[in-house]
Formats: C-alpha cells, structure tokens, sequence
C-alpha cells in the first residue's frame, strides 16, 4: 500500500465517522485530491442517526471550500441534488447543502435546488427539499412551496398537508406574519389556496383526535394486560404510588407470559424493582440469549442495571468475557464499576464488528462513566471514539473527557471542525 493510498483510506474513515480529523488532513496533504471522498459524504448522510443529528452541511461544506478542486467539486454535487431521485437523508443533505452554497452567493446552487424540488412533483422523484427553500428565502420561499405542494393538492384532495412547514417559517421568521403573508398571497393564487385548505382540514382532523389517556397506574396495567405496545414514559412511571409499584412487582411474579413480563420490566429500568435483585438475577442467568429471548433479557439487565451488589458485578463480568453479545450487559457496571474494568470495555470496543455494536457501547460507556469518575476512562473512551460516526455520543465522550481531564491533544485539535457543531462548542467546557 502507497503512502497516499494509506492516507485517502484514513481520511475515507474520518469523514464518514464525521470527526474534524478530515479538514486537519486537507491542511496537512494539500496536494492529496480528497474530492471524490467528499462527493460520496455529501451524497450519503453518514451519521449513525440522522433523524436525530441531521445533515453535515457546514461540515461538507467547509471541506468543498478547502479544496483545490472547489471549482470542479461544486458542479459534481449540485448535479448529484439534481439527478437523486430517492427520499433519503442523503438527499436532505444535498438540499441544506446547496441552501448553504447559494446564501454564500452561488447562482448555480439556487437553481440547483429549486430545480429539484420542482423535480418532486413528478411520479419518479421523490418530494422534498421544502425547509431548505424556507431557510433560504424566508417568506418567498415558503410562498413558493405552497404554490408546487398545492398544485399536487388540487390533483390528489385525499391528500394530507399539516402545519409544520408554516410553524417552522413562524419561529424562523419572527418579525413577519407568515400565515397571513400566505393568505394574502392566496388571494390571487389558486394552489397557495389549495395549500391553505388542506392545512386547516389537518388542524380540524386534529382536533377531532380524542385526548390522551392519562397514563395512571390503572392504565399502565390494562396496557400490560392487553399486550398493546405503547411507550409508557419514565415520568409516568415514577409518579406511581410506592404501593402501586409493589402492585405491579407482585403481578410480574406471577406473570409467565413473557412479552407480559418484558412490559413489566420495561416499568423497573425507571423505578427499582421493590422486591430486590435477587429474583431478576436468578431470571436473568436462566434466559438463554438467543433471537427469542433477547428482548427479555435485555429488559432483566435494563432493571438490574439500578442495584448494587456482589453478585450482580460477578454476573456481569462473566457475560461480558463469554457472551457473544457483551453488549447487552455493559450496563450492569454503571452501578458495579471498579477500578481496572477499563481494560475489559477497551478490550470489547476493539471485538466489536458492527455500527449497533459499537452505538451501544458508546451508550453504556457514557452512562458508565457519567456515574462513576475517573480518569481510566480514557482508554475505552478514546478507543470508542475512533470507530463510532454517531455525533450525539461523540459529543457525550469530548465531554466526559474534557471533564475527567485527559482529552487527548490529536481530538482537542480536531473538535473544532467537527460535523456536530455541539461538540465544536465544547472547548470552553470547564473541568470538573
């Protein structure tokens, strides 16, 4: 392997896990063309969630502007916008990308995007692209996307259209009335009216929804009871009575149905089981790990995780050297942690194979040392933030790190330019 090769492999890895490290190698290797690494994380959003941390736009598009081949570069992923088709995160990228581009002054972009989200209407491309003509051009914008999604309304009356669009222009236009902007410009436009009646038979729909239940302690155990999969918040949970907490524990040892008994431990990873550990554990280390049985496990450990003691940590340890999902048990430690376990979690980040695998150490490890202070964690932090590309728990670990005192100088040189601007902000974090 060339020098070279070895490098645009590096930097192929920094930038899809999103890390500064990508703009610091542009600086340092000018003459390297980094170009069609960057066209490939502009089309594909690389983040690990991207529903939740969103595009990299500012990211890839400070790599455009450092490179030599900008002039060529830009072209390439406006037409990429232009030719995608499908409704993915990469394409919402594309868009927040050419938004940024053209408010920088870029003809091409403006145009780029407008022509793809006109290109929505067809049968063969996908509709997006709404919030970034807002961004761009505020009321106009929004104007616009009113006038094409109306037109595809008046096509299609079955269709549905809610508010949002209009909500988000109000908070991002303050100083304008923005639904009244819209209906004066009604007045002349059928579709803007077509847009504005679909709008208001949403909000009528809504209202019509019945109202939600109160999630009390009756209601928490007919959902048990009736098997219905619905996500009872920790909030409700702990606001029970202490009796009516016993109530449920009691039910759930006497459950054998076991989706019953996953729902009832779902309930103690927010409150701690009133009967002890004791039970959990002896259930815990009888349930073979396997696809059936996972999700009762991983409940078991979830309401485990909350108590101290011996026995649990010996557990613990023992699933974490022979399980082939260590995983699932690493939480076991947040309230188990001892000094030397460091080497342990370092060890299972570097076994890891897959992205799932690797979120959900970076997950537990957070949680791991939130709870337990200590600069060991160092190691299995820093381990983990060289091969996760989910933002949100990088900025977790900076953070962590930064408190603890021993982030590294090669990260503290590179959180400046990261793609999760969070974590670009966490600099001025004081130790603690």
């Amino acid at each position: 392997m060339t020098d070279k090769t070895r490098i645009k492999r590096i930097f192929r890895s920094v930038i899809r896990r999103g890390t500064g490290r990508a703009h610091l190698m542009m600086r340092d290797y000018p003459t390297i063309n980094f170009s069609q690494e960057i066209l490939k994380a502009a089309v594909h959003n690389y983040a690990y969630d991207p529903q939740c941390e969103g595009s990299r736009e500012q990211y890839i598009v400070e790599l455009i502007n450092l490179a030599p081949q900008k002039a060529l570069l830009i072209p390439r992923v406006l037409q990429k916008l232009v030719e995608q088709k499908e409704n993915t995160w990469g394409l919402s990228q594309l868009f927040d990308i050419a938004k940024l581009l053209a408010k920088s002054g870029n003809v091409e972009a403006r145009q780029a995007l407008y022509q793809r989200f006109e290109s929505g209407t067809l049968p063969e491309y996908a509709y997006d692209g709404e919030y970034a003509l807002v961004d761009l051009d505020g009321i106009e914008g929004l104007k616009h996307v009113a006038e094409v999604r109306g037109a595809l309304l008046l096509i299609d009356y079955e269709d549905h259209e809610d508010d949002c669009l209009i909500n988000y222009a109000q908070r991002e236009n303050p100083g304008i009335g923005v639904e009244e902007e819209l209906k004066k410009a009604a007045q002349n436009n059928v579709y803007i009216t077509r847009y504005l009646a679909a709008v208001d038979e949403d909000r009528q729909r809504e209202k019509q929804t019945p109202p939600r239940p109160v999630l009390d302690f009756e209601f928490i155990r007919n959902t048990i009871n009736q098997k219905t999969r619905r996500w009872i918040p920790a909030s409700a949970v702990q606001k029970l009575a202490r009796k009516e907490i016993k109530q449920l524990a009691d039910d759930f040892l006497l459950e054998t149905d076991r989706s019953r008994q996953e729902m009832y431990l779902r309930l103690f990873s927010h409150v701690k089981f009133p009967h002890g550990y004791e039970r959990l554990l002896t259930l815990a280390q009888t349930v073979p790990l396997h696809a059936n049985t996972s999700q009762l496990l991983i409940s078991l450990v979830n309401a485990l995780e909350l108590f101290k003691a011996p026995a649990i940590r010996e557990f613990a340890l023992t699933a974490l050297i022979t399980s082939n999902a260590p995983w699932i048990y690493t939480d076991l430690l947040i309230n188990n942690y001892r000094r030397g376990d460091h080497t342990l979690l370092t060890r299972l980040v570097e076994q890891a194979k897959t992205e799932l695998e690797i979120e959900n150490l970076a997950s537990s490890y957070c949680r791991i040392y939130r709870k337990n202070a200590t600069k060991h964690c160092l190691e299995p932090l820093n381990k983990i933030y060289h091969h996760m590309n989910c933002g949100i728990h990088r900025e977790d670990v900076v953070e962590i790190l930064l408190r603890r005192g021993v982030l590294p100088n090669k990260i503290r040189d590179e959180i400046p330019f990261d793609s999760n601007t969070s974590v670009r902000e966490l600099l001025n974090l004081k130790q603690t």
